[in-house]
């Protein structure tokens, strides 16, 4: 009877310790990424700028603020209903640009993401081609 006193004892100073551990650690584990993110952009927010005149012209997504060198996504949902991606990759300065067709009239929107397994979205904007 006494050693299994003794192992209920152990078991029981065993649980209490791993408790207390886990709620003092818990609370900072929230915030800490142990995986590098390599997404981290300057201290200066995301822009971006769509322009668009007219049916069959130039619609050019600009954009400022983004990390160098990085790889991020484009994705424009047409005034029709449909949507596309396109590769949306800084350069040197933070800089992005991406340019196509505005084919239909109505409003063009676009959502620049990070890429990768779990895409951020980083900036977003719109303008209406008539």
């Amino acid at each position: 009877m006494f050693t299994f006193l003794t192992r209920m004892g152990r078991l029981f100073v065993v649980a209490i310790v791993m408790g207390a551990t886990a709620s003092i650690l818990g609370f900072g584990i929230l915030n800490y990424s142990p995986v590098a993110n390599k997404h981290n952009g300057s201290a200066s927010a995301t822009a971006c700028t769509l322009t668009g005149t007219t049916v069959g012209g130039a619609l050019t997504l600009t954009g400022g603020g983004y990390a160098a060198n990085t790889s991020y996504a484009a994705s424009f949902q047409w005034p029709n209903g449909t949507a596309g991606a396109f590769p949306a990759n800084s350069n040197s300065s933070g800089a992005i640009q991406v340019s196509t067709y505005a084919w239909w009239s109505g409003t063009y929107r676009v959502n620049v993401f990070t890429t990768g397994n779990h895409p951020q979205l980083m900036a977003s904007c719109s303008t209406t081609v008539s």
